[in-house]
């Protein structure tokens, strides 16, 4: 049996498990974390809770060494301080050796035994220069990554079309896939500026509404469909998906809106 918390790094990152041992802690408490490349200091976002391990799923590599104390929080702001300083130095190197990447965040793992460069770059690019250069100055170990377009939004963070932070950058902590079909079931215009968000790439709220226009669409009666209503057979000549009614037409001109609910449609059409 393990008794197991819930961290986050940061906002907007998945939750990760880690062993909680005998500690006492609540939620939004800091700790340090051993984890896999270093030690790490974290919030907890869920409380710990006994676990007991069946035999295919593995207990948690991560372990929590203590609760922050204040000469932690000392040190990490000291990190931050640090981490700003080597972002600033591989951008600088970056220019001078005239690579094709962007640099986007340096971290450093709460120990300070190794610093994370993250970069977006079109296509592979040989950093081995730019490690050398980093590795030399800093005389610590450097890992370069190259993360995608979404990863670098979320990083840099911004205010969507909306107008409010970019979901990434505040609660999303999962990409999950795009696709035009999304826009267009949903009778959103197709245009590569209306449907891109702050990466370039598709905005990931195309799809948190995406099923819900999915089963409007599914019912709706296509125009020019003759249904039965509660005042006879009509035809089918609007669909309204937000309000999810249509508006029908009957053999006087009559144009009357009914819910779907109140529409029944002939089984040859559903097909």
């Amino acid at each position: 049996m393990n008794r197991i918390v819930g961290i986050r790094w940061r906002k907007g990152e998945p939750v990760v498990y880690a062993d909680a041992g005998d500690l006492a802690m609540k939620r939004n408490t800091m700790v340090v974390v051993q984890a896999v490349k270093g030690q790490e200091l974290g919030i907890v976002v869920r409380e710990p809770a006994t676990i007991v391990w069946s035999d295919s799923p593995e207990p948690p590599a991560l372990t929590v060494l203590r609760r922050a104390t204040a000469s932690d929080i000392g040190r990490l702001q000291q990190n931050r301080e640090m981490e700003d300083l080597a972002f600033k130095l591989a951008r600088n190197k970056v220019r001078e050796l005239t690579l094709p990447m962007k640099i986007v965040e340096a971290h450093y793992t709460f120990d300070r035994s190794r610093l994370t460069v993250s970069f977006g770059a079109q296509g592979r690019v040989d950093f081995r220069p730019l490690l050398r250069a980093l590795g030399s100055e800093l005389r610590c170990r450097v890992e370069l990554r190259q993360i995608g377009e979404r990863d670098v939004a979320k990083i840099i963070g911004g205010l969507g079309r909306c107008g409010r932070t970019l979901c990434c950058d505040s609660w999303l902590d999962k990409f999950n896939a795009i696709s035009i079909r999304m826009a267009k079931e949903q009778a959103l215009p197709i245009s590569a500026e209306g449907l891109a968000g702050a990466c370039g790439r598709l905005r990931c709220c195309l799809r948190y509404e995406y099923e819900q226009y999915r089963q409007v669409n599914r019912a709706l009666p296509r125009i020019g469909e003759e249904v039965n209503t509660p005042d006879g057979l009509a035809t089918v000549i609007v669909g309204h998906r937000i309000k999810e009614t249509v508006s029908v037409r009957y053999e006087d001109n009559k144009v009357l809106e009914w819910p779907l609910a109140e529409v029944e449609r002939s089984s040859s059409s559903r097909n």
